[in-house]
């Protein structure tokens, strides 16, 4: 029973890190592509062109994300006998 518990305190932990991990990334990107695109209006860009521009912080979150989910997904996956 106490084993039990342990293993589902430590699951609760690794997905509660992992989840602040993924919002404080996602807030983090936004706000990256908040400045970056600011930074573009005030030199003169178009709105629409800075937009374009910044949209390769989300591709790069979304790689990032895609990679970590691999990680475990790959972990998880049994070799076959």
């Amino acid at each position: 029973m106490v084993a039990a518990l342990s293993i589902s305190h430590s699951l609760l932990r690794m997905v509660g890190s992992i989840l602040s991990a993924w919002l404080t990334l996602g807030w983090n990107v936004r706000s990256a592509r908040k400045a970056f695109e600011a930074e573009l209006r005030k030199e003169g860009m178009s709105k629409k062109d800075a937009e374009r521009l910044s949209k390769v912080y989300s591709v790069l979150k979304n790689e990032m994300m895609n990679i970590a989910k691999k990680s475990f997904t790959l972990s998880r996956k049994k070799p076959s006998s």
